[in-house]
């Protein structure tokens, strides 16, 4: 296992790169604000026939934080160098909610570096006649989006005075919902970085979270998947599966794919299934691509 950094057109891109280098490779984006820490959960079930490639997004981890091009296709773009300075020619892709963006980008922008997709994302548009909330009044976006601002840009930037202390704070948070697991405390310390004055604090500051959540609004997945043909499955989770814009949604996007499947895991909840159910989100992720073979 090796994690390390590189440089991708002056970008800084933290990475972790395991299993069988000589395999097809499966590279793995992680949700808006945490890091390539999610994914503990789930290596196992694949690093004996893959090879892995999992970057911290720009913008995220200890990936590079100060740059203000933090658009989804930016971050496209700092995946397919990193893949071009790996020496890899195409991928397999398995991107989570903002992940799951990218690999769309991905997919569109650079068809011919993806072998397929899986999507735990990549559902409805934060805005406009496809959002899930229906967004679609110019005057309801304004506002929608001003409120959000508000709430992100206010949220406190907690400081801890060890990673013992930040534990005893966020565990709570999380058993409100989910059991407290192994996965999840690795997922957490994986985005926890220590300050210059010996404590610890996480690397997803809430001016830097808007960076990322800004570039959002305006756009348009319907356009992405007008350019997208590779076979892609998408994992809706309980909340999302039965919903009626993310069913229309998906017909729509799914058009021009070779393939494509849509399955609910039981327990699924967007973003944090690899989390809580990485046996049965691998199991989905394995079988898809025993389905593909061949296409």
């Amino acid at each position: 296992m090796t994690i390390t950094t590189t440089k991708i057109k002056g970008i800084k891109i933290r990475y972790q790169e395991l299993g069988n280098k000589d395999k097809e490779t499966l590279v793995l984006l992680h949700y808006g604000g945490a890091s390539l820490g999610v994914w503990n959960g789930i290596i196992q079930f694949f690093e004996k026939e893959f090879h892995l490639v999992a970057p911290d997004l720009r913008c995220h981890g200890f990936s590079e934080m100060n740059v203000n091009d933090c658009h989804i296709d930016n971050m496209a773009e700092d995946i397919v160098g990193l893949m071009e300075k790996l020496g890899i020619e195409k991928a397999k892709i398995i991107g989570s909610s903002l992940g799951a963006d990218v690999a769309i980008s991905i997919a569109a922008n650079f068809p011919k570096k993806v072998v397929c997709l899986v999507l735990d994302g990549g559902l409805y548009d934060i805005d406009g006649p496809d959002s899930k909330d229906q967004l679609i009044e110019k005057e309801e976006i304004e506002q929608a989006k001003n409120k959000l601002k508000e709430q992100i840009l206010s949220r406190e930037t907690n400081v801890y005075d060890s990673k013992e202390a930040f534990i005893e704070s966020y565990k709570p948070r999380w058993e409100k919902y989910y059991p407290w697991t192994e996965i999840i405390e690795k997922a957490e310390l994986d985005n926890l970085k220590e300050t210059d004055e010996g404590k610890f604090t996480s690397t997803q500051t809430p001016d830097i979270i808007w960076k990322y959540i800004d570039p959002l609004y305006g756009l348009r997945f319907s356009d992405y998947f007008k350019r997208i043909h590779c076979p892609i499955l998408w994992l809706p989770d309980e909340k999302e599966c039965d919903n009626e814009v993310v069913k229309r949604n998906l017909q729509n996007y799914a058009t021009n794919l070779k393939y494509h499947k849509i399955v609910t895991i039981e327990g699924s909840e967007h973003a944090y299934t690899c989390l809580i159910r990485p046996k049965e989100f691998s199991k989905e992720i394995l079988a898809f691509f025993d389905e593909i073979k061949g296409l």
